[in-house]
Order: C-alpha cells, then structure tokens, then sequence
C-alpha cells in the first residue's frame, strides 16, 4: 500500500483496522508533517489552534457583521501542510487528495443535518487547474455535497495581500434558488482558513437567502 499524502510505499506493518477500514494511511515522515489542531483549545469562532476564547479578529467580524462561523480546522497552517497544498493544488497532483480523509470524515461527523457546500472556483480557475481542491477531498468521504455558490470571475485570493482580502468585493452568487436554502443549516468547505473574508461572504450571502444557520469547516488555519 502506498502513502495517501507522499505516494511512497508505505514500509510498515498495519493493523487489520488498518488494512480493511482505512481510506486515508501516511507514512511516518507524512504523518509528523501535519499538526492537529485540538478542537477543545481552539478559538470558538475561527478555529485558531491553542486560543480557546474568541479571538481579537472574531470579535471585529462579530462587531462588523453579528455573527461569527464557529469554523473547525484541521491542521495548522505550517510548513508540512503548506507543501502538501501546493503539491496538491497549485502543482495539481490530484492521488495527494486523500492525504487526510479519514480525519475530515471523522470532523463531518458532526454535521450530518447540514447541506455540505464546498466554496466553488471561478469557470477560469477550474479549467486552468482541472479541479476543485475541496471537492476532490469531499469526493472520497461519505458524505454528500452541493454546489450552493457559484464565484464569479475575480482575481484569485492567492494573489491578494491580507489587506486586500479584507476589503474584497462579495465574490459569489446563489448557484440554487433560495428556496433550496431557506431555514437550511449550511456547512461551508474550504482549503484554508486566513483572513475568513471569502467564508464570511459566503455566509452573509447565505444569510441573506433564508438560511437558518451558517458554519464553516476548512482543512488548515
């Protein structure tokens, strides 16, 4: 068996779990290069690693919009997980996908009345690239998804400053009638969670539409 994360055979033995049950196995350099971030310590509103109250930047979303997104990560944002990502997504290798399907079906778990809706790439992005990076990780939980927003065509957030995130214009569109999300609980999929800009617009517009509850889940912060 190979490593879902590096593609290198996996020189170990495994457990009969393992073996039978698991989607998702890395090998022992992959596995030290993600840090969990521990959902007991982690800031109630961004998921922000060893912060268990609400952080400076989710006061000023909480002041500016009232609300907050009680986003959950999986990962720091750190040096193991920021080469996976480009491997992944900018480099486009697509067998990187199930680096960690394991742990995001364990996450999702908890929102299992939600409708899942991964954030969607603009028509450009997509053709250039081939894929979304969300969707290809959700592709292999058991967990169903759909697209709720559509972007519209906007440079992309990795060539903007944080400064420049903050003052985006909203960068989505209803992609279903708002029948479909009226008193609907939301999840919101995302790849990294950084200034929180493109998810808060994301829930505002969802907001706006009828739904009763918006929160979001990314795989790193």
């Amino acid at each position: 068996m190979k490593c879902s994360c590096c593609q290198k055979e996996l020189i170990r033995n495994l457990t009969l779990r393992e073996l039978f049950f698991s989607t998702s196995l890395r090998c022992y350099h992959c596995e030290k290069q993600f840090t969990k971030i521990d959902q007991k310590t982690a800031c109630p509103g961004c998921g922000r690693g060893s912060t268990p109250k609400l952080c400076q930047d989710c006061h000023i979303w909480q002041q500016k919009l009232g609300f907050v997104l009680n986003n959950k990560s999986l990962y720091q944002y750190d040096e193991g997980f920021r080469q996976w990502i480009k491997a992944y997504k900018f480099t486009g290798d697509y067998r990187l996908r199930g680096a960690f399907v394991t742990e995001l079906e364990q996450l999702l778990k908890i929102y299992r009345t939600y409708l899942i809706c991964p954030l969607p790439l603009s028509k450009e992005r997509f053709e250039q690239r081939g894929f979304n990076q969300v969707s290809g990780c959700l592709e292999l939980t058991k967990v169903s998804f759909a697209p709720l927003l559509k972007r519209k065509e906007l440079s992309p957030q990795s060539e903007k400053t944080r400064a420049e995130r903050l003052l985006m214009e909203q960068p989505f569109l209803l992609a279903v009638t708002s029948e479909k999300i009226r008193n609907q609980k939301v999840l919101l999929v995302d790849d990294v969670y950084t200034t929180g800009r493109t998810l808060f617009h994301g829930a505002e517009l969802l907001y706006k539409n009828g739904a009763e509850t918006v929160k979001s889940l990314t795989f790193a912060r």
